[in-house]
């Protein structure tokens, strides 16, 4: 079989879907079913070998495409907040890629988007819908991306031969609010790169010490500063720990910048003059792996998630998991996080404190977590995936 992929999901760097696609295409270039794997980005194509050279990263560093700067996060924030401009990106898009598409879909090529809404195409496709959080929780989200998304995703999976999602939760969230039979709709759990793993206090010691901190000596949240993140009731959660504690432990946020996150920066901001929060902002991968790998809890009280791959990715890195008990997350935790309610400041204080406090507890968490975390893998979801494109055949 034929495959084709939507690249520029990949121009963010770090972003889940981006993690998504490249984990996922790699897998599938070495099925031994798939004859064929390409991606477009643009008017420009790359298959198999190329496109592999491509996703390391090659083509994208020479082209300067992907960047995480504060500055890019600014340009993207103003152009997000533009009226009309989500849907005049997509129109841009499908106008560049028509030509090329075109001639895929006559090769036979199925196309699979791993970003909700695909490029027209005439020939079999499948797209991968990872939450309905825009209409779920559209406060979480930009107006214009509600907009748009309200606009087209309804057409998007009525044209789709078939909609993959990642998780049972999200499957029925769809079923549920587009009328979707259950047979089109396919799960495909989504796996933890073996980058995470545990690692000794000597491997991580560079950034620790970068940022003054000691092995599993602080509490760790990663992703972007946004309402979803929840991240206002967990630094809430924090400051309720004695001051002991709190000194003890720091609160580390890693990520960068997102919509709507003023409020939470001045609360930030007062946290860290006192020296109970460290905001690093993006990380190179390899400091973010480390601090994964050395933190005393991983906290992760997000609102609503398709999916929640963070947690999984503490979980591989041998670091108990603090995690929500609403949405996917539990369908992922299986059981080896502490799952709280993200809505009760005071419940996610009760697991921060007993996970902080109790050795036992934590060690019991760190060992169910790198059980639940080995019965996920990459390789499992591109067979899973493989397994729809079958039946397209």
């Amino acid at each position: 079989m034929n495959v084709l992929f939507n690249l520029h999901p990949l121009t963010r760097a770090g972003a889940g879907i981006a993690v998504y696609t490249q984990n996922l295409v790699k897998e599938l270039a070495a099925h031994q079913d798939v004859e064929n794997i390409a991606g477009f980005l643009g008017s420009e194509v790359f298959s198999n070998e190329e496109l592999q050279d491509w996703l390391r990263g090659s083509r994208l560093k020479e082209k300067g495409k992907i960047g995480n700067s504060r500055l890019t996060e600014t340009v993207r924030s103003f152009v997000r907040s533009v009226p009309g401009m989500y849907g005049l990106r997509h129109a841009l898009r499908e106008v560049k890629c028509k030509p090329v598409l075109r001639d895929l879909a006559q090769s036979g090529y199925i196309y699979h988007e791993p970003n909700y809404i695909p490029i027209s195409y005439s020939g079999k496709q499948v797209i991968t819908v990872h939450d309905l959080s825009h209409i779920r929780y559209p406060e979480f989200h930009p107006p214009e991306r509600v907009a748009f998304m309200n606009r087209y995703l309804k057409r998007a999976i009525e044209r789709s031969d078939f909609v993959v999602t990642d998780s049972t939760f999200v499957r029925s969230e769809i079923m549920d609010v587009f009328h979707v039979p259950g047979e089109k709709v396919v799960v495909t759990h989504l796996g933890a790169d073996a980058a995470f793993h545990t690692r000794e206090e000597a491997e991580t010691a560079d950034v620790l010490r970068q940022f003054n901190l000691k092995y599993r000596g602080f509490v760790l949240s990663v992703g972007t500063l946004e309402p979803r993140k929840n991240l206002e009731r967990l630094l809430a959660a924090h400051t309720m720990l004695p001051k002991s504690i709190r000194q003890r432990y720091p609160l580390v946020l890693v990520g960068g910048s997102g919509w709507n996150d003023s409020h939470l920066l001045q609360q930030i901001q007062s946290k860290e003059r006192l020296g109970e929060v460290i905001r690093t902002g993006y990380l190179p991968r390899n400091q973010v792996l480390d601090l994964y790998a050395s933190a005393a809890i991983f906290a992760y009280p997000s609102l609503y998630e398709g999916f929640g791959l963070p947690v999984l990715e503490g979980f591989a890195s041998g670091t108990p998991v603090l995690t929500s008990n609403v949405t996917s997350l539990p369908e992922v935790s299986g059981g080896a996080a502490f799952e709280v309610d993200p809505y009760s400041v005071e419940a996610i204080h009760d697991g921060l404190f007993r996970l902080l406090d109790d050795t036992a507890l934590r060690e019991r968490h760190v060992q169910l977590g790198l059980a639940r975390a080995g019965q996920f893998s990459w390789a499992r979801c591109a067979e899973q995936t493989v397994d729809v494109y079958r039946r397209l055949s």
